[in-house]
């Protein structure tokens, strides 16, 4: 079998610049002698379908677009028994796990990896059943991720989460929540949650991940306490956007597994798409769920 290539393309992705891209993408891969197929997202649900039902019979995945093109092609994608091994072209506004991997800003220069990197196992997540890349929140912000306009998000970019998340603040609501972890128990009222692998959340703030953080078996549980006061609220942000943790409001814990308990369904949002849950989320490690290409990485 020669060289396939089966390209999953968002032509909404990167202010419309998915559309163009890739034919750019798929004559450099064929100056380099390989064939290419390519699948063009129309709506929810197509990059998971692409994944898993047209990548037989092809040596490399590419998902190119956002955050949530590249959940749902990991939904198709680890469903496989003997699945490809995934490229990504990040084209969002915000591409955490791009940034956390080390993979190039320039989307041509993120496709090359493809044809001169490495397969790296990767970690994901699994939210009640359902497969998502980094990233599953509640609270402040959760809903900025999947209402911001798609056309701001498309002419301003990460802009446009900022200028919707602003006018959130104005609208913080707490959660009474329980958390059940493998050896403790966690309660109280809370403003905003995430069960993550990513060594930052929304391009800003930072978490105090290791070196193997993204295939080590284990997600980043943080959890903010309900502020008393605009002082308390005040004292966590600049805290949390230095990656400093070290604070009474604020839980962190570095876990496999983890329960949430509510008295009433509260939303959720999946690597910035919306994930609608009942009241009880069960979140969980994928270990080496997938392989990821990456400039200088080890095959394995």
């Amino acid at each position: 079998m020669g060289n396939n290539l089966l390209l999953i393309v968002n032509p909404a992705a990167g202010m419309g610049r998915g559309k163009t891209l890739k034919d750019e993408i798929a004559h450099m891969y064929q100056r380099y002698g390989w064939n290419v197929d390519i699948c063009e997202t129309a709506g929810a649900g197509d990059a998971a379908r692409f994944a898993q039902e047209e990548s037989d019979g092809h040596n490399l995945l590419m998902c190119v677009g956002g955050d949530g093109t590249l959940s749902e092609t990991l939904g198709g994608l680890t469903k496989l028994p003997d699945a490809p091994p995934l490229c990504y072209v990040p084209m969002g506004s915000t591409n955490d796990l791009a940034l956390s991997a080390g993979l190039p800003h320039d989307p041509m220069s993120a496709a090359a990896v493809g044809l001169a990197g490495n397969p790296t196992p990767m970690d994901a997540g699994d939210f009640n059943g359902r497969v998502f890349s980094y990233v599953a929140s509640f609270g402040a912000f959760t809903r900025t991720s999947y209402e911001t306009d798609r056309a701001l998000k498309n002419k301003l970019g990460h802009l446009a989460y900022i200028l919707t998340g602003a006018q959130e603040l104005t609208r913080i609501q707490s959660y009474e929540v329980t958390v059940d972890l493998p050896e403790e128990t966690i309660e109280g009222e809370f403003f905003f949650g995430a069960f993550c692998s990513t060594r930052s959340l929304g391009g800003m703030v930072k978490l105090p991940m290791e070196e193997d953080g993204l295939h080590d078996g284990k997600h980043e549980l943080l959890m903010v306490r309900r502020p008393r006061s605009i002082t308390d609220l005040s004292g966590i942000l600049p805290s949390m956007l230095a990656g400093s943790y070290d604070h009474p409001l604020v839980v962190y814990r570095h876990v496999e597994k983890a329960v949430f308990h509510m008295p009433e369904p509260m939303p959720w949002s999946l690597d910035g798409e919306r994930g609608d849950a009942g009241t009880e989320v069960r979140v969980r490690n994928l270990p080496s769920a997938y392989r990821l290409m990456l400039p200088g990485g080890k095959e394995r």
